[in-house]
This record gives C-alpha cells, sequence and structure tokens, in this order.
C-alpha cells in the first residue's frame, strides 16, 4: 500500500495529502487529521487550522469604536 501524496505541509506543521481513493487528507501539526472531499475544501480546512478559527466565526468578531 502507497503512502498519501503530500500537496502541502506549512511551517506549523499542518499539512494537506491527497489519499488514493481522491479524498484529501488534512492533519494539524499534533496529527489531529480530517478527510474532505475536495482540494478546495482542504484549504479551507487548513487555513481554519492555521488562523485558529474557521467561517464563521471570522465575520462574527467586530472590534468596538470607543
Amino acid at each position: 500500500m502507497s503512502h498519501p501524496e503530500l500537496i502541502v505541509q506549512t511551517p506549523r506543521g499542518s499539512s494537506i495529502q491527497k489519499t488514493e481513493d481522491g479524498q484529501f487528507l488534512v492533519c494539524d501539526a499534533e496529527n489531529q487529521c480530517q478527510f474532505t472531499r475536495s482540494l478546495y475544501l482542504a484549504e479551507e480546512e487548513l487555513g481554519g487550522i492555521e488562523r485558529g478559527y474557521a467561517f464563521p466565526y471570522a465575520t462574527n468578531f467586530r472590534k468596538h469604536l470607543s
């Protein structure tokens, strides 16, 4: 059995790998992983891991001007 193909690995240790069945495996630095069905969804998940939050949380944040 061959290993998943590494697509990207970030400086923080997160990664996206393509599996033999065409899915994408997204892992954080602690090796907690999840599968997605498209590269777009994998990139979105990776962005959330790297930022520490994901949509819709980013859009709900409002800075109060006092």
